[in-house]
């Protein structure tokens, strides 16, 4: 089992988000999470990212799970192109020293491949992740995503991965 969560619960002031939510994810499986705007969904997997904590429940990962998180909003540093984000990403790692690489050519590298699987020609990779379109900014978050862990993840949660992506982009995310 990568995750569990059991009996979580969370609240933004007196106003409970959700309560009593139990779920586990094993490798291999794909979940998705769907639900009304404001029902808290990307409450819930920020939690699961360990991004945020639950008000109560019990969260369990399994060792050196490395899981990585994309948020609903992509937004980069003016300026930094998007290659050098993805290097970034790669040297800074996710969870600890488990998916950092510590070598900046080699994080170089890893960020190219990543970012051509992911479409990105030379003109997107050289642009700053700022002046990139929506769809764009999306890809090159999920190539930080993926670059953070060096392209292995154990769980990647996408919030709202399709917004801003086009049919070819929806259809390689698929």
């Amino acid at each position: 089992m990568l995750l569990s969560a059991q009996s979580i619960s969370k609240a933004h002031g007196h106003r409970p988000v959700f309560s009593d939510v139990s779920l586990s994810i094993v490798e291999g499986e794909r979940v998705g999470l769907i639900g009304p705007n404001g029902a808290g969904k990307s409450t819930l997997l920020k939690i699961l990212a360990g991004q945020d904590q639950p008000d109560g429940g019990r969260l369990t990962t399994a060792k050196g799970l490395r899981a990585v998180y994309v948020a609903q909003h992509d937004v980069f540093p003016e300026g930094v192109s998007s290659r050098e984000l993805v290097t970034a990403a790669a040297l800074a790692g996710s969870g600890g020293s488990a998916g950092a690489i510590h070598d900046h050519h080699e994080a170089e590298v890893q960020g190219e491949q990543i970012l051509s699987k992911l479409g990105f020609d030379e003109a997107h990779s050289a642009s700053p992740g700022m002046a990139l379109s929506g769809g764009w900014k999306k890809r090159l978050s999920i190539a930080c995503g993926l670059a953070s862990c060096a392209g292995e993840p154990d769980l990647f949660m996408l919030d709202e991965p399709t917004n801003h992506l086009d049919l070819d982009g929806i259809a390689w995310l698929e």
